[in-house]
């Protein structure tokens, strides 16, 4: 499980067979499940950095459905008891779970893989531009 208070890591079910496959997400009954906003994909091409990015209101819900994710998170916020804390996970394909990434916590991602890999994100809320940022990459410290 990760360090940082409120991120979540929930297993995620793939049924296929032949025909192709089903690939599990967010289910209302779940706890991480608070509210949906919105959704959507992002794509992210081969050996490419996206981040920081900063939700102040949202909760983030991600899955990669394609591809091999590696997210690199930071805990900004205030009164947390894991503030200052970073989190490396890496999700996908092969290691299909649900990352809950709650807001004030700051998130950089990187493509693994020699393909393009998508991310579906289920927000809790809508976008705005005055809920969401994006930070360069030095802000604070990336190790991968």
């Amino acid at each position: 499980m990760p360090n940082i208070e409120g991120v979540l890591l929930t297993p995620k079910k793939i049924v296929g067979d032949e025909r192709g496959k089903v690939m599990q997400v967010l289910r209302a009954d779940e706890p991480c499940f608070l509210k949906f906003g919105e959704a959507y994909i992002s794509a992210i091409f081969p050996n490419v950095v996206k981040g920081w990015k900063l939700h102040t209101l949202s909760t983030s819900n991600m899955v990669v459905p394609v591809g091999e994710v590696q997210f690199l998170m930071h805990d900004t916020r205030e009164g947390s008891v894991t503030k200052g804390k970073y989190e490396n996970v890496t999700i996908g394909e092969s290691n299909y779970q649900l990352l809950t990434i709650p807001p004030g916590v700051v998130y950089a991602w990187r493509n693994t893989q020699e393909q393009t890999a998508f991310v579906l994100n289920c927000a809790t809320e809508l976008w705005s531009p005055n809920e969401s940022s994006n930070l360069s990459l030095d802000t604070y410290p990336c190790e991968w």
